[in-house]
């Protein structure tokens, strides 16, 4: 029997929300329906917000330290939903995974290093690297019959370059949903340890994994693979807690963690903040039942998008993701270049989503949903965009028979 409503609609407007407040600085209007921003329109349970108002009520905000109940409850966490051994040693904080990701680059690679990304990738990927002055080194995706996988041919390339000495994997990826297999990852990791290429795994959406599919992290495939490797994850996708920022990376080669912690103290961000402590460890010790309800809530979301397109909007191709609350769209059918493409969501059907070409030359012509929401809304976007699609084509149909 559920315990947890997911149907209740919380308004979110005027809480300093990025994905409400600047839609105009994206968008070039406010009043449009968001879809875009990578959280969730669903409250936290309230056994989260229960620990925030016990500390609160406390009064005294000073300087705060992790206990070691916050690591057994990442350990636990860790090993129990994912089977991935973790010692306290081998965890640190990080405000944010963008953050962490910012971190490896700078005190793994050089300025002038080639970083292997596989795209359509999560945009800020492309920022960090070219504002770190490395240099992107695209392992694009193959797609075929509406399925990812990975180039290892196009990898192979890429890797053996001598001034190539990172790859950013994004597991499971974002925007594609791509849950990856073993053996998928198992190649990947041969080919980075030939090439003494590190692999640094953004597992950020780990524990929203639909069955059968099955996230593995790349730490636990072996011993080589643990030690030529940093992963980046949070429970701020899992819990909806971004704003809290509470991340934290796995580092196996004590070496490589004792420079992460010393940047990271240098940077006077070795510190929790009080919150994010006690949510992080209340998260992970009570949360198990609502993930779980979660994840069923989020995949009905998904197949109600699948049939929905497929019967009213056949144009538009869901691709159903095997993980993450994000939704890849395949808009191609509809024969618009990007500029009209997003003129059709945003001024014909006042939605706002992520464009396809934010993620990459390879994501033109596609469009990223957050499916993290009340189904209603879901269901009144996809009226919008029905109407949106119907409407351009009897304006399309008019003007033929008016040219001709």
């Amino acid at each position: 029997m559920d315990m947890y409503n997911f149907d209740e609609v919380v308004d979110r407007k005027n809480t300093s929300s990025v994905k409400y407040e600047e839609m105009d600085i994206n968008f070039g209007r406010k009043d449009l329906l968001p879809f875009w921003v990578a959280d969730m329109d669903i409250k936290v349970p309230d056994f989260m917000i229960d620990i925030l108002v016990k500390r609160a009520k406390h009064g005294v905000f000073g300087y705060t330290n992790r206990m070691p109940e916050f690591y057994d409850a990442i350990i636990s966490w860790l090993k129990d939903r994912h089977g991935l051994e973790v010692n306290r040693e081998n965890i640190e904080y990080g405000p944010g995974v963008v953050f962490l990701l910012n971190m490896m680059i700078r005190k793994f690679t050089k300025e002038g290093d080639k970083i292997i990304i596989q795209t359509p990738v999560y945009y800020p990927f492309y920022n960090i690297i070219r504002g770190n002055n490395r240099i992107i080194s695209e392992n694009p995706l193959i797609e075929k019959d509406g399925m990812y996988t990975m180039d290892f041919e196009n990898l192979k390339e890429k890797a053996s370059d001598p001034d190539c000495s990172m790859l950013i994997l994004c597991s499971p990826h974002n925007p594609v949903g791509r849950v990856w297999t073993r053996e998928e990852l198992e190649e990947l990791g041969r080919i980075c340890i030939d090439n003494n290429v590190l692999v640094v795994s953004d597992e950020i959406h780990f524990d929203l994994v639909f069955k059968p599919n099955k996230h593995i992290p790349f730490a636990s495939l072996s011993d080589d693979f643990k030690m030529h490797s940093i992963t980046c994850t949070a429970p701020s996708k899992t819990f909806n807690i971004a704003g809290l920022h509470s991340a934290f990376c796995i580092i196996y080669d004590q070496k490589k963690m004792d420079v992460y912690r010393k940047e990271l103290g240098l940077l006077d961000l070795n510190r929790s903040n009080s919150f994010s402590r006690e949510i992080t460890q209340v998260a992970y010790e009570k949360g198990h039942q609502w993930v779980d309800e979660l994840v069923d809530y989020l995949e009905n979301n998904m197949n109600f998008v699948y049939d929905f397109t497929s019967k009213y909007i056949p144009e538009v191709k869901a691709r159903k993701m095997q993980g993450t609350y994000l939704m890849w769209l395949d808009c191609r059918n509809l024969g618009l270049d990007t500029e009209e493409l997003d003129s059709l969501f945003v001024d014909g059907a006042g939605l706002a989503l992520d464009s396809g070409y934010w993620f990459g030359d390879n994501g033109k012509g596609f469009m990223r949903i957050n499916l993290a929401c009340p189904k209603s809304m879901i269901k009144g976007a996809l009226e919008r965009l029905k109407n949106a699609i119907l409407s351009k084509g009897k304006d399309q149909s008019t003007q033929s028979k008016e040219c001709c």
